[in-house]
């Protein structure tokens, strides 16, 4: 197969040349919000059109909003985010890109030569032998048509348009971002999950010269907000900053990452889509931060960070140590040590100096949008830096630490959890809404061995069960869930669970050993504290 560039794939390709045919089927208002939905023509071939199918989300009121073009992860429900938006007065365009399905009798129609257009597993590793007429060429049509196609809407201002795409669609959104100059701003919301082979073979080299998000990245004329979660479980943490790293920087792009979160916004990071939408759609005022820089240097052949931000941001530095799989790393806070305005230093333990150390900081006016640094990755030993004698501490967690090192995690979002008292003034870290989860059990100087056993007090202000999860890694880079379930209750007092790692089962069998185990979550229904946590 010849080899081709974007620029000559999408040679003389007009977004709105051809005529949308517009088919519709309703236009409801109800709840303060008008709801239209319809057909419209996407991509033609020489055996027939796309019809693209949409749902509109808009304040009910007269006008002209900004639109939103809203392409979410293949089978998310994306309801909260579309009603959030049109509730901020957005016109928001959903357009179905997973074409035929059996949860619904509406969706996207595809000519039998775009059949492969249509969603299914094997879209994230198979190689198209067509590279203008191919689900990732296509799928980024169906979005630049939609823009089109709000620009149509009575409702819509098609001068003030935005593309978000989450997952799978991520990729379209940065495509469009690439090739609709109309589009004012974009927003991607972490990997697309593909899963390229690592080979040099001709249909793979032909993918990434033509359709990866590498080769349209370096061509994004417009801001960019990429946005991803640091264990998001397709390991794709590292290639999505290494993507941002070839936005050119004129754009005013900036990557986000949510710390020890996997497909999840993190608190520090919820306001970051609304912040961006606004400063480009609506000229808001809001100050977005340059990006941090983040180096790392030996001194006295100790591993030192330095750290440069704006001087009135918020600036936190992660670092994780042990394994070099994105999913399964243990994001601990460092130390920072302000030395000049705007510039800090920390000190990182280094347990190998033959391993690589990772590291990335986050910066956030108050109020603001939180921006990161690209994830850095450094090998010690080619910096003159020794090992520091590793102390194993069998104290993964004591009250006295507060919530680092924990996250609270809900369907919608992630955040740092709140901290409480139980029985006896007795303080711990506290789930009141969600899931309590670490990942420290994967740090080397954490990790369990062989005859530990795991000891967890924990306190419940409800007679519940309590779920206690932990991820193991299977293969490289991959790994499974166990699961134990308590039954706790207040009269308890403070609990004491001791378990040994064969008492976490899943239906593909147990958890053989602690030293594969990087992560644990503990899931109720009602508030739960954990205490302490500790091998014994």
């Amino acid at each position: 197969m010849e080899l081709l560039t974007p620029q000559q794939i999408w040679k003389g390709y007009d977004p709105s040349a051809l005529p949308l045919n517009v088919n519709m089927l309703s236009d409801v208002r109800r709840d303060g919000l008008r709801e239209v939905t319809a057909y419209f023509s996407g991509p033609t071939t020489t055996d027939g059109v796309v019809r693209v199918f949409a749902r509109c989300l808009a304040p009910a009121g007269k006008g002209r909003f900004p639109a939103v073009v809203l392409m979410p992860d293949v089978g998310s429900d994306a309801e909260n985010i579309a009603v959030r938006l049109a509730d901020l007065g957005y016109a928001v365009v959903m357009p179905d890109y997973a074409g035929r399905r059996r949860d619904t009798f509406r969706y996207t129609v595809y000519p039998r030569s775009l059949v492969t257009s249509e969603w299914a597993p094997e879209r994230l590793t198979e190689y198209p032998t067509d590279l203008r007429f191919n689900c990732w060429s296509v799928w980024a049509e169906i979005g630049m048509r939609a823009v089109t196609y709000a620009a149509s809407l009575d409702f819509a201002d098609g001068e003030r348009v935005a593309v978000i795409g989450a997952g799978v669609a991520s990729s379209a959104a940065l495509k469009a971002a690439a090739l609709d100059r109309r589009i004012k701003c974009a927003v991607m919301l972490y990997s697309n999950g593909r899963k390229d082979a690592r080979s040099d073979d001709a249909a793979c080299l032909t993918y990434k010269v033509a359709l990866a998000d590498e080769a349209y990245a370096p061509m994004v004329r417009v801001p960019l907000l990429m946005m991803i979660a640091s264990n998001d479980s397709d390991g794709k943490a590292d290639d999505m900053s290494d993507l941002f790293s070839l936005i050119p920087e004129e754009t005013g792009s900036r990557l986000s990452v949510s710390e020890r979160t996997n497909r999840t916004i993190g608190g520090a990071q919820q306001s970051n889509i609304r912040l961006w939408l606004d400063k480009y759609l609506r000229g808001g005022d809001c100050v977005v931060p340059s990006v941090p820089e983040v180096s790392a240097a030996a001194s006295e052949r100790k591993l030192y960070y330095n750290v440069k931000a704006d001087p009135a941001c918020e600036t936190e530095l992660f670092i994780s140590r042990g394994t070099d799989a994105p999913a399964l790393r243990n994001w601990s806070k460092a130390v920072l040590m302000l030395v000049g305005d705007g510039e800090y230093i920390a000190r990182a333990d280094v347990y190998d100096a033959g391993e690589k150390i990772y590291a990335f900081a986050n910066a956030r006016l108050p109020g603001g949008i939180s921006v990161s640094s690209p994830i850095t990755e450094k090998l010690p030993a080619q910096l003159g830096v020794d090992a520091t004698p590793m102390t194993t501490n069998r104290l993964i967690y004591d009250g006295d630490a507060g919530a680092d090192d924990w996250t609270e995690y809900t369907r919608t979002d992630a955040s740092t959890p709140e901290t409480g008292s139980g029985p006896f003034g007795i303080g711990g870290v506290m789930a009141t809404r969600g899931t309590l989860g670490t990942f420290k059990l994967g740090d080397p100087a954490y990790r369990g061995k062989e005859g530990y056993l795991l000891q967890i007090m924990l306190y419940s202000e409800t007679a519940q069960f309590v779920t206690i999860t932990v991820k193991a890694e299977i293969k490289a880079g991959r790994y499974a869930e166990f699961t134990h379930t308590e039954s706790v209750s207040p009269e308890d007092g403070w609990r004491k669970i001791t378990l040994e790692a064969t008492d976490f089962k899943s239906p593909a069998g147990v958890c053989e050993s602690w030293e594969k185990v990087f992560g644990l979550t503990l899931s109720a229904d009602k508030t739960i504290i954990v205490a302490s946590m500790l091998w014994v």
